[in-house]
């Protein structure tokens, strides 16, 4: 865990998990072939959970449905 996050991997990240077609389990190997990483699966989903939590990334919208 040397590496830390910095501001161009987290903006790919934030673009790579909102892109359609792209699975979260193929995000570290492009994160880290792109940017000469060894970043992990389980750090990077640790990372975005966090991200989620601190700034509410679903933007209000409820995980229920509203009739």
């Amino acid at each position: 865990m040397s590496e830390e996050f910095n501001e161009v991997i987290k903006q790919e990240l934030f673009k790579l998990i909102s892109t359609p077609g792209i699975e979260i389990e193929n995000i570290p190997e492009i994160i880290n072939s792109k940017y000469n990483t060894n970043f992990s699966y389980e750090r990077i989903y640790n990372f975005l959970s966090d991200e989620y939590l601190k700034h509410n990334l679903d933007h209000g919208r409820r995980l229920c449905c509203r009739f």
